[in-house]
């Protein structure tokens, strides 16, 4: 997901953008019904799932199979949910539990992730005929780990299950997932099964090397390294919408003052507005926890700072490739991470893996 684009004017010399999340509602429109159910970063909640460190080879890269990029058709975009990810055509819907969107003629296809295809009865939508999902494995069938798989996709074993006609699912342990999908481009959806960027950023095993030729930064009292390629930029305020993220960019952000409410326009949840984007926002200050209103918990010490993922990280919709954590040191403020999980996963993991105190 990217960020909606630059907003005019400025105050005290600060660059005013639209960055952030999209604000929950629920909305009746002359050609929609959207329901809107999850997370905005508007107030801080209570406490998320602890985060891990991913295993590294001797070359600095993720031990272990990374995201396989490759998989992806042309004009198709990758969606994520926890450890597992599809890839759909751009102009599909994203169902999730953050997001539910019909009601809009001539959509040719949506993704569940997260949540059982369909929607409620007052929605008053059919779902289309092309159809995907990605939902939690649920409690497994003994001794599946001694059964043959039915097929390994991307190397990954998957188990066939019973399921209606024209429908294929696949139960697959090793993401603890099911995943399925129905319609024309259902084999070519299945085809496309690799791991998502966040369980290589969050697989365990030792620190990640920091690449060669990136840039190390200190801010919020913790140090952390990025791209060289990646612009910076600074602001004092949070007055975002969409995801928090500017491609390839690292955004500072001193949060001295309240965040500032905008009208935020809402953008249709296609596969590709929802997109994972490569970037980083650190934001710290006096508003920073206010700024950045998540629950977290299940925290894991790295070294003198302890280091929690937020519970909605990893749940897919407008928060599905944004990780987001927030890293504490004692007698210190909370900084906060947004960082993008696209790709392979090995970027996003290094930059992860350098998160140290100052």
């Amino acid at each position: 997901m990217s960020g909606i684009g630059p907003m005019t004017g400025g105050e005290q010399g600060t660059r005013r953008s639209q960055r952030g999340w999209r604000i929950a509602a629920i909305a009746t429109l002359a050609a929609a019904v959207i329901g809107l159910v999850g997370t905005a970063l508007a107030s801080p909640r209570a406490t998320a799932a602890a985060s891990s460190t991913a295993g590294i080879s001797r070359t600095g890269q993720p031990a272990g199979p990374l995201t396989d990029a490759s998989v992806t058709p042309q004009g198709w975009s990758p969606v994520a949910y926890e450890s597992a990810q599809l890839s759909v055509p751009g102009s599909w819907l994203v169902e999730s539990p953050q997001q539910l969107f019909c009601g809009m003629p001539q959509i040719s296809g949506m993704i569940f992730v997260g949540v059982r295809p369909g929607f409620p009865k007052s929605f008053g939508c059919d779902v289309p005929a092309s159809l995907a999902w990605i939902l939690p494995a649920g409690k497994l069938p003994k001794g599946i780990s001694q059964r043959k798989p039915t097929a390994r996709i991307d190397g990954i074993p998957v188990y066939r299950v019973p399921s209606a006609k024209g429908t294929t699912v696949y139960l697959v342990p090793e993401l603890g997932v099911r995943v399925g999908a129905r319609g024309k481009p259902a084999a070519r959806v299945l085809a496309t099964l690799t791991r998502s960027p966040l369980s290589v950023v969050l697989r365990r095993g030792p620190a990640a090397r920091v690449p060669a030729g990136w840039t190390w930064r200190e801010f919020g009292g913790v140090r952390f390294a990025t791209p060289r390629s990646w612009s910076l930029q600074r602001e004092d305020q949070w007055s975002t919408c969409g995801t928090g993220l500017e491609p390839s960019t690292l955004l500072l952000i001193d949060a001295t003052k309240p965040p500032l409410a905008l009208p935020c326009p809402y953008l249709i949840p296609s596969a590709t507005a929802d997109q994972a984007q490569p970037g980083l926002t650190v934001v710290t200050g006096k508003y920073a926890a206010t700024s950045v209103g998540e629950s977290y918990a299940s925290c894991r010490p790295r070294g003198d700072v302890r280091i929690c993922r937020s519970t909605v990280t990893g749940q897919g919709g407008p928060v599905g490739g944004v990780l987001i954590l927030s890293v504490s040191r004692p007698k210190h403020a909370t900084t906060f991470f947004l960082l993008g999980l696209s790709g392979s996963g090995a970027s996003a993991r290094a930059v992860f893996d350098s998160v140290r105190a100052a």
